[in-house]
């Protein structure tokens, strides 16, 4: 079977999302087409001229591509971890929506972006279509060699930043909370293995449909995150909450005792994609204060405290304490 691509300039589906759709619902665009179309020679050479002068797509960014950051320094990783539909991929869609639309990050400012057809892509979906409704962006392909990684450069304090938001499809990361060796958990591996801090997203809806099974399945991916952990920041975000009131009561303080138990101290805030306001706590601050408590953390490490273990010897070159401990 012949292979099928996209003949719209730009795109490169199905090796990423959809230029048109925003996402990976390529086989329903007008401009996907099968390879053995012709093309005009004129119009190859320039797409040839094009992937081999520009580093970049203005999409989102792979592992392999990150070396169009180097000359700054070493960026800053941020990884989602949540299970299939907990709201990542809509989160930063959300929190490019907010930047876009006025809101700041207090203390950060927007630099830049190699990414910002990516993080168009996402916001798109979130506008109000024409039948009133809004629709989350599409699922993140489950695919073990599909990153997403969305770049913003920030300042602050007199210092330039690049932060990498990297996503990947919740059904990948439920393959890495069983087994971490799992072969196609690959992108979750990479994700956990060089991430800096961490957002970790419950769903509330996923807890009000699902009881007992959501609240274990995210006690164990939990506890996977946490082995290996070391001093890296989790920030808690509790997606889709304006159904928070729906959940059972039960459950949800079981869950919040497990992950205030896993991660001591760590933040923990409700989002929301919904508003009821131009100033709603949970859509508007909430969704902003995420991305302000890791970052500030990302700026402002804890420090690593290590309790020295006591020596069990009676080696006098280990005991000794100097000649002061003879006066």
């Amino acid at each position: 079977m012949a292979k099928r691509r996209c003949n719209k300039e730009g795109c490169y589906a199905p090796d990423d999302f959809c230029l048109e759709l925003a996402g990976p619902l390529h086989e329903q665009c007008q401009f996907f087409e099968k390879a053995g179309a012709a093309e005009a020679p004129a119009k190859t050479a320039k797409r040839s001229a094009a992937a081999t002068s520009i580093p970049w797509t203005g999409e989102w960014l792979r592992p392999d591509q990150l070396a169009i950051l180097a000359h700054r320094g070493t960026p800053k990783i941020i990884g989602l971890i949540g299970s299939s539909g907990a709201g990542k991929t809509t989160y930063l869609a959300m929190l490019y929506s907010l930047l876009f639309n006025g809101k700041r990050i207090e203390n950060w400012d927007f630099a830049g972006s190699y990414t910002l057809n990516g993080w168009e892509l996402q916001a798109k979906t979130l506008q109000v279509q024409e039948d009133g409704t809004v629709r989350n962006p599409d699922a993140t392909p489950s695919d073990k060699d599909f990153y997403s990684l969305y770049h913003l450069a920030l300042r602050n304090d007199g210092f330039l930043h690049d932060i990498l938001f990297a996503d990947s499809s919740g059904e990948v990361f439920s393959k890495w909370a069983d087994n971490v060796n799992d072969p196609a958990a690959e992108n979750a591996r990479w994700i956990y293995e060089n991430a800096q801090a961490f957002l970790l997203f419950v769903d509330c809806e996923a807890i009000i449909e699902q009881l007992g099974s959501a609240n274990l399945d995210m006690v164990q991916l939990a506890g996977q995150l946490k082995k290996g952990l070391g001093n890296r920041s989790v920030v808690i975000a509790w997606s889709k909450a304006d159904l928070a009131d729906k959940m059972p009561k039960n459950i949800v303080e079981a869950l919040r005792q497990n992950l205030a138990e896993t991660f001591p101290g760590a933040v923990s805030l409700k989002i929301s994609n919904y508003s009821k306001s131009d100033s709603d706590q949970l859509c508007h601050i909430n969704n902003i204060g995420v991305a302000k408590t890791v970052l500030n953390q990302l700026a402002n490490p804890h420090p690593l405290h290590i309790t020295p273990a006591a020596i069990q010897t009676d080696d006098f070159f280990f005991l000794y304490r100097g000649s002061h401990g003879y006066k």
